[in-house]
């Protein structure tokens, strides 16, 4: 069976069988020409001395079969071979190579007789010389090889016994030694081709398993890219690729009349806090799909997190038609949503911002858009802005206001002033409210409105507030005992019982009786963290502090408050007071508050009180405690004396 196999070609691994043809489509065409070139050879020696049909007709003939069995072999390198078609082309060729190689070898054997010495040498040479090439070239083939081997050698030693010479035995034992060294030569090195072949198999197959592997890691990285890039809920662009998609805009010199614009929701708060947040992320998906149809494909949408928004306009053609664009947004967020048989409607405030001359990153030009939408909801909600020069001015002018705050000089030029609370049926003054005021060297009198929130954004809200609350205590050390005073805290103040506790020892360390204090906090401090608020007001009021709640009802949860939190007093927002007396709808606000408070056991201020008229329906309404111009302005500290004096001596406080 070992020997029937060594005759045969294997088909069982269809790598080599194809490695094997792709060698030979090289070698076979050129043993054929080297057996060709040695049969002429050969036959010129005898072309004299042999009959016709041995040097002329049977030469031609095997230089037929050889040629076409060279042209078939040269033509296959250029075919794309299946392992079926290798297969057979290299059995056809292993049953062939034993019969060409004895027609070959009989003919040259056949040429001996004729012959001289010379002539005869030339047929061993021939026969010789053949079989070493025919098992060189044949080495991919061993079979076919081994075929050549066993005729060639058999015709040799049959040429050895017709010589009868000891010459020739010696050439034909040389002959065989040669060749059965060649074949164990092929042997080796048909095994590393062999072996050759399989490690570029497994290296073939390694390197398509890298490939696949880089593929799938490539489009893993992709899939990666596109969701750190994407928003999950809309589906819009995130913030991420929103400003790696402007800083692109901006570097394409062409997108000169490129714009960006930030759209914030307004009441969207309310929305979550009412209905839950299912349906605020329900109703954030119906937004970014509003806002694709109206804003067309022009427009480079994403959702910069939260109810945030941000646009990009490549080419804007003048201000008015990115106006109406935003106008137009404006009108179709207002427009109700629907949702789960509930009729949602919201509004929203966009700030915009074109680019000009200077401005080369993104994130300058993204600062002025959302500075116009901080104008848009600090002035008028619901409408559109674009940045300009009054805008750019404000900035330069907050900025000075920031980097004074830090001046060692600013506490100097840094003052408090006190509006009085009035018992409304004795005009006796049960407390002073502190109010900051700020004279600047350049910029005259900051509001206080401004420097605080500028405060609150740059982180010096906290020193501010010691620094007021110092003042006021020192004032306050001078009045009444009977006189309270009320102070505001920001909220970011409220929101940290670190600082809670710095304000505890401050007042702990004046020396003013902390039961005399009243903190005045704003809704907007009280909903940012309940937990964390609720804790920080339950440790000032430990000290016997009363907490206030300011400018109450124009939040969207007040009422939840009141139950909520450590509250004592409530203050009516000055908005509803104003002509009160002429049958404004803050008439039945106020009514209901007060009535509200009384029930409640809690204290009620109200604020804004300017005329006589708004005080006499607040006195008709049983309101005990009012605050307003009708009374005083602020004072300065100096003039807080005087003005109790009057109090005191039975004037009229009343301005």
């Amino acid at each position: 069976m070992k020997l029937l196999d060594l005759l045969r070609v294997k088909g069982e691994n269809p790598d080599l069988v194809l490695a094997q043809f792709r060698s030979n489509t090289r070698q076979i065409p050129l043993m054929y020409f080297i057996v060709l070139v040695n049969t002429w050879a050969l036959v010129s020696s005898f072309y004299h001395r042999a009959p016709a049909l041995l040097t002329v007709v049977i030469p031609l003939f095997l230089t037929a079969v050889a040629g076409m069995r060279m042209l078939g072999w040269w033509r296959s390198r250029k075919r794309e071979a299946t392992p079926e078609y290798a297969l057979a082309a290299l059995r056809q060729t292993n049953r062939l190579a034993g019969f060409i190689a004895l027609g070959f070898t009989s003919w040259g054997v056949a040429l001996y007789p004729y012959g001289d010495a010379f002539s005869q040498g030339h047929v061993a040479f021939f026969i010789g010389i053949t079989v070493i090439a025919c098992v060189y070239c044949l080495s991919h083939i061993r079979s076919a090889a081994l075929h050549v081997v066993l005729v060639t050698n058999a015709a040799f030693v049959a040429l050895a016994l017709l010589s009868d010479s000891m010459i020739y035995g010696a050439k034909a034992l040389n002959v065989l030694m040669v060749s059965f060294a060649m074949l164990a030569v092929m042997w080796t090195s048909f095994r590393d081709f062999e072996n050759l072949v399989m490690a570029k198999k497994v290296l073939t197959s390694q390197r398509q398993d890298l490939l696949k592997r880089q593929k799938e890691t490539q489009k893993l990285s992709d899939e990666n890219f596109r969701l750190a890039n994407l928003d999950s809920l809309t589906g819009l662009p995130n913030r991420r690729n929103f400003f790696a998609k402007a800083e692109e805009f901006l570097e394409d010199q062409r997108a000169s009349a490129l714009a960006l614009g930030v759209l914030d929701l307004d009441g969207f708060k309310a929305v979550n806090d009412i209905y839950g947040h299912v349906t605020g992320d329900r109703l954030l998906q119906e937004v970014a799909s509003r806002l694709e149809t109206v804003c067309g494909p022009g427009v480079y949408l994403s959702r910069l997190g939260g109810d945030e928004f941000g646009l990009l306009i490549r080419s804007v053609q003048d201000t008015q038609s990115l106006q109406e664009l935003g106008n137009q947004i404006c009108a179709d967020l207002m427009l109700p949503f629907r949702y789960h048989e509930v009729s949602l409607t919201i509004g929203c405030s966009i700030g915009f911002a074109r680019r000009k001359h200077g401005v080369d990153t993104a994130d300058q030009l993204y600062e002025m858009a959302d500075f116009a939408l901080y104008c848009v909801k600090r002035d008028q909600r619901g409408i559109a802005l674009i940045f300009g020069a009054v805008h750019e001015e404000e900035i330069l002018r907050d900025r000075t206001i920031e980097r004074d705050l830090f001046n060692p000089v600013f506490e100097a030029q840094l003052s408090v002033h006190f509006q009085p609370v009035v018992e409304v049926e004795s005009g006796r003054v049960l407390a002073f409210e502190a109010l900051a005021r700020w004279d600047h060297p350049t910029l005259g009198r900051v509001p206080p409105n401004k420097f605080i929130a500028i405060a609150e954004r740059c982180g010096f809200i906290d020193r501010l507030t010691e620094i007021l609350l110092e003042k006021a205590l020192r004032q306050a050390q001078t009045w009444p005992a009977d006189i309270r005073l009320s102070f505001n805290l920001s909220a970011k103040n409220i929101a940290s019982l670190t600082f809670a506790n710095r304000l505890i020892e401050q007042i702990r360390k004046s020396g003013f009786d902390p039961k005399r204090i009243d903190f005045e906090i704003t809704e907007t401090a009280m909903i940012q963290d309940f937990a964390r608020v609720h804790e920080t007001m339950s440790a000032l009021r430990e000290i016997g502090v009363r907490i206030s709640l300011d400018d109450f009802g124009t939040g969207f949860s007040s009422l939840k408050h009141l139950h909520s939190f450590p509250l004592d007093k409530i203050k009516i927002d000055r908005s509803f007071v104003t002509n009160i007396h002429s049958g404004s709808p803050g008439y039945g606000i106020v009514k209901s508050l007060l009535n509200l408070s009384r029930e409640m056991g809690i204290d009620c201020i109200v604020e804004g009180v300017e005329t006589a008229q708004e005080l006499a329906v607040i006195r008709s309404l049983g309101g005990v405690m009012v605050q307003g111009y009708f009374y005083s302005k602020p004072l300065p500290a100096a003039e807080v004396a005087a003005f109790l004096g009057q109090v005191a001596g039975g004037r009229s406080i009343a301005s």
